[in-house]
């Protein structure tokens, strides 16, 4: 007779949230918010954590549609919940909208740091969408001595912003922790070579053409080669070039 009062006292009290949530939405975000929580917690009995724990497991069975739509009222609800807000960048960024998700994902850490994962899938959007300054922003907040992929995209960031001289260390990690393709070297190269070191540009840029001799590679060496005052070895480049 008591789990029956119960669960009618739950009707009623469901019954009252639903009917006042138009008005309170309307009202104010908060007052919407309280409502929702009091129905997830004291009706559902599902607590912020085991609420998060399902959105997770959501995200690693890839069902990135459906706990879009699950996160839609939850981030309202508990909008200072960094994991929710966190996860939901995530899963834009997993539904090919990056724009959106690095953005929410930034402004819910607020330069905090932020977990490897969660940083990797970050600036690896960030750098598809050519945001350098805010790779740049975010790596300082967060350590990358680990990740060559990480050392990589900051230091080619630090590259395309014109911090020439801080991009060769960084790039150099990235080379010695086994970021080793041709892009590497290139970027090394140009490093040095918008320095005004073009000798020791040289090694890099000739290493990045034997990897892949494509028209970045071939220009940048042949434009060394020609400052360097090698100038039969800048033709001979230049001539295949145009062929």
């Amino acid at each position: 007779m008591r789990r029956k009062r119960a669960s009618i006292k739950n009707v009623l009290i469901f019954i009252i949230i639903v009917g006042t949530i138009p008005v309170s939405y309307f009202y104010s975000r908060k007052i919407y918010s309280f409502y929702m929580r009091s129905y997830y917690e004291k009706i559902r009995g599902q607590s912020i954590g085991q609420l998060v724990r399902k959105g997770r497991e959501m995200y690693d069975n890839k069902q990135y549609a459906l706990l879009s739509e699950y996160l839609k009222t939850l981030v309202i609800v508990y909008p200072d919940n960094k994991e929710l807000k966190i996860l939901e960048g995530l899963t834009y960024i997993k539904l090919g909208r990056g724009d959106i998700g690095s953005d929410i994902i930034l402004s819910a850490t607020n330069g905090e740091k932020l977990p490897e994962p969660v940083l990797e899938e970050t600036i690896r959007t960030l750098y598809d969408l050519k945001q350098y300054k805010d790779i740049i922003m975010t790596m300082k907040k967060n350590n990358a001595a680990g990740s060559p992929g990480l050392l990589y995209y900051y230091g080619t960031s630090l590259l395309n912003t014109g911090n020439y001289k801080a991009a060769i260390p960084v790039l150099q990690q990235a080379l010695q922790k086994g970021r080793a393709g041709y892009e590497t070297y290139l970027n090394i190269g140009i490093a040095y070579s918008k320095i005004n070191e073009p000798r020791a540009a040289l090694p890099f840029l000739e290493r990045a053409r034997a990897m892949n001799n494509n028209r970045d590679t071939a220009g940048a060496l042949a434009d060394t080669y020609w400052r360097l005052g090698r100038y039969k070895d800048a033709e001979k480049i230049l001539s295949k070039m145009k062929k």
